[in-house]
């Protein structure tokens, strides 16, 4: 369903995106800043929540999948952490009806 239908028939709706970010790297910050300027412009409220590089697994995805405000989530790869961080373990734990990417790694059931 497109945004502008979805608005319609739910008033006052706004679709809610978040992009999650590892680290602090360059090449992750410009396309980011491409995703949320695209996401703005079709009326999608989209933020970017970076956590630092000394962020650990745990940190990541959990508390995100359970904000009613939050309707997709994408994760930023490569995550740019000090600390392990298993890409495949985290995409994983993305909500599957959040998954805005649908994760590559994802396992079909």
């Amino acid at each position: 369903m497109e945004v502008q239908e979805m608005r319609s028939v739910l008033s006052g709706f706004r679709p809610g995106l978040l992009v999650l970010q590892v680290g602090d790297r360059a090449d992750s910050n410009l396309y980011i800043s491409a995703k949320l300027r695209a996401a703005a412009q079709i009326g999608i409220d989209a933020k970017h929540l970076r956590l630092p590089s000394s962020a650990t697994q745990d940190q990541s995805v959990l508390s995100i999948n359970a904000d009613p405000a939050v309707h997709g989530l994408i994760v930023q790869l490569p995550l740019d952490s000090v600390n392990p961080m298993d890409p495949e373990r985290i995409t994983n734990a993305v909500s599957p009806e959040k998954d805005v990417d649908g994760s590559v790694f994802r396992k079909p059931h």
